[in-house]
């Protein structure tokens, strides 16, 4: 399976030990790559509608044609047993496509386009965090289609 996630900005190297990690585990599932797109400028300079055009703009590039979700604050929440059915459902397809806002949020167009939303929690994380999160949570449902334990 080909799992592709797309993500403005660039990883905090306090943050890349458990990207690293979870990338490791997860390539014994599936075929994971992480597309990092520009931000939309500086928040000082030019307004939030003009960035978040702009990033909406860089991730649609990336995304093309394709039907992606949107790890959205608003969207479907799943607990990790749902989660893993979903991805399971999914593998049916051969790819799944992620795509996660910038540190502005996300664009009403890309909202719009998303096929579906999902949400990882009602509480707001940084654009870095939810990458992390939704890699554990990837790991986590794989194992669990897997019936493998988790935790070792």
């Amino acid at each position: 399976m080909n799992i592709e996630i797309i993500v403005p900005g660039k990883l905090s190297s306090h943050l890349q030990n458990v990207f690293d990690f979870y990338l490791k585990k997860l390539k014994r599932f599936a075929n994971l790559s992480v597309t990092f797109t520009k931000l939309g400028g500086d928040v000082n300079r030019e307004s939030k509608q003009v960035i978040l055009r702009r990033e909406k703009d860089e991730i649609l590039n990336k995304v093309k044609n394709r039907r992606f979700i949107l790890i959205d604050l608003h969207g479907k929440q799943m607990d990790s047993i749902s989660f893993s059915k979903f991805v399971e459902n999914e593998m049916l397809s051969g790819e799944l496509l992620f795509v996660i806002g910038g540190p502005l949020g996300i664009d009403d167009e890309l909202r719009k386009k998303a096929s579906l939303k999902i949400s990882l929690s009602k509480m707001t994380f940084t654009h870095e965090f939810t990458l992390v999160i939704l890699l554990e949570q990837l790991f986590r449902a794989f194992k669990i289609i897997n019936n493998e334990k988790y935790h070792y």
